[in-house]
């Protein structure tokens, strides 16, 4: 491990004893790792706190220049891959949880099968979260939505339509659709990723404001609520069948019809390894495969 690594690492963790356990290094070594970096730097980067380290404000421009560092070793060590040992690897993959609950794992096994020797390693977040890191290059591959993605190479692999979720004894239960605009006068639970993406961005196109009441960043906990009767919400199709034990609620589908694509990305202005392009065309073709299916 490099020391601009196990320096950037305790920046991330802005903990010794955390950063130590993540790299499997001693606490000792980290801090003689620290101790040696700012003898050679002349001054001081951390400041030691009783909760951990904390970067002093001096220090920021030095880490950005290790944060090249770092991205440019990156780079090389892809480049001896791809020359070298285009089968061998890892892969970095950021996914909607419900994508990692459904495709993905059938995605990996049928790849694993072929490539025994290429590693994985997968986060799952949200819209934003994924976003971030395919721009930082913290992800090499990223199974998400379209939107806000168009500065990112992309396939668009699904039509995901929203639907209405709302407790079985609501009175609207008994209609087969429900029009966005009836939304506004019912207590809307807002979950996840709230109005700031594609919800938000064909209810706010129709000047509608619902009124909220919960908040939840969870979206199975919110599901509970309006199980309980708390109020409706708007949810994705693909998420809903994602969830192996389906809470007591009802579905109706919107009658206008609002859905969202669901791509895989990559960010085409940093170098791919060799493995990541091997896994970014295998999953494409099996997302391809799957769609003429349905």
């Amino acid at each position: 491990m490099d020391k601009y690594d196990v320096i950037l690492e305790v920046v991330k963790t802005s903990n010794i004893s955390q950063a130590a356990k993540n790299l499997n290094y001693s606490q000792s070594a980290i801090s003689q790792t620290i101790k040696s970096f700012e003898n050679e730097m002349g001054f001081p980067i951390f400041k030691r706190t009783n909760s951990g380290v904390m970067l002093l404000p001096n220090a920021s421009s030095v880490i950005k220049s290790l944060e090249i560092i770092h991205q440019e070793n990156l780079r090389l060590q892809q480049l001896s891959d791809a020359m070298t040992q285009s089968e061998i690897g890892t892969v970095r993959i950021g996914s909607f949880i419900s994508f990692a609950m459904t495709y993905l794992p059938k995605i990996l096994k049928e790849f694993t099968t072929k490539y025994p020797k290429i590693k994985f390693e997968i986060f799952t977040g949200n819209q934003q979260e994924i976003y971030e890191k395919l721009s930082r290059n913290e992800i090499d591959v990223a199974f998400t939505s379209m939107y806000g993605m168009d500065e990112f190479s992309y396939e668009v692999f699904l039509q995901d339509e929203f639907v209405v979720v709302l407790p079985c004894d609501h009175p609207f239960v008994t209609e087969p659709t429900i029009s966005i605009n009836r939304i506004v006068d019912e207590t809307y639970i807002l979950s996840g990723e709230r109005f700031d993406f594609e919800i938000g961005s064909f209810i706010h196109s129709l000047g509608l404001e619902p009124q909220y009441t919960f908040e939840i960043f969870d979206e199975l906990v919110a599901l509970k609520l309006i199980e309980a009767g708390f109020g409706i919400s708007i949810f994705s199709k693909f998420f809903l069948d994602s969830i192996p034990n389906h809470v007591n609620v009802a579905i109706r589908p919107i009658s206008e019809h609002y859905y969202r694509s669901l791509v895989i990305a990559k960010n085409s202005d940093v170098y791919s390894s060799a493995a990541s392009d091997i896994f970014n065309r295998f999953a494409t073709t099996w997302l391809e495969n799957i769609g003429e299916k349905q």
